[in-house]
């Protein structure tokens, strides 16, 4: 069972983190602007006439290095289910769940793991920037778990890790990590089994909701044709 102290200070350590984390790595005035996803696709779009749908971040799956390929943008369904408004700019929030789901509900999870401690030299990120990730949302509202001031910030470099290997919408849910040995243990385990048993040490938060869903298709490392792997 995890350690309910130890997950409330996480919880709270965690918003904290993200906003600070918001506040070093955004330009001026980046938390109040409008958000910048669309722009930052845009981008994508002009250099080679590329999709900017269409992308690839890395995960971790029961041990290994999968990659997760991107081809609609995200989506932050609104209203909430607590029938509350949506801070952010992008309509994502931290802390709360959608009333209804893109296509209808059981989605599997992806676990976005986000640093809490100092000491992040060397470890594995696979979204090292702030507020800038392929078909993520550049913001998201914290207020649920931080409070007045926090609607609209970046959302922070993380990592991700799944427990099935398919394709099609997930539901995203995530985890502080408090302490560096934490982090390498999942990083070497890179599976959901080792968050768990770091959230049992109270190394890790519990789960926190968002009403955040990604569309992709989990695949090997080195698989060229872009099949679905099926592990």
């Amino acid at each position: 069972m995890v350690h309910r102290n130890m997950a409330r200070w996480g919880t709270l350590a965690f918003a904290t983190l993200m906003i600070s984390a918001c506040a070093d790595s955004a330009p001026t005035g980046a938390l109040a602007s409008a958000d910048t996803h669309s722009a930052h696709l845009s981008a994508q779009a002009a250099k080679g006439g590329v999709s900017a749908e269409l992308g690839t971040t890395a995960g971790w799956f029961k041990g290994e290095n999968v990659t997760f390929l991107y081809n609609q943008p995200f989506d932050c369904p609104v209203p909430l289910a607590d029938g509350s408004a949506a801070g952010s700019t992008s309509g994502c929030v931290l802390a709360a769940e959608a009333a209804k789901a893109p296509r209808g509900g059981n989605d599997p999870v992806v676990y976005v793991t986000v640093p809490l401690f100092a000491d992040t030299d060397g470890i594995t990120l696979h979204c090292p920037a702030a507020g800038d990730c392929i078909n993520h949302p550049s913001t998201m509202d914290l207020s649920r778990v931080f409070g007045e001031g926090s609607e609209n910030a970046l959302l922070p470099p993380h990592s991700h890790v799944v427990d099935v290997a398919r394709g099609g919408w997930w539901l995203i849910e995530v985890n502080g990590v408090t302490t560096r040995e934490a982090w390498d243990a999942i990083e070497r385990e890179k599976s959901l089994a080792e968050i768990r048993v770091q959230q049992n040490l109270g190394t890790v938060t519990d789960d926190l909701d968002t009403n955040l869903f990604l569309f992709f298709n989990v695949l090997k490392e080195n698989e060229r044709r872009g099949k679905p792997f099926k592990g």
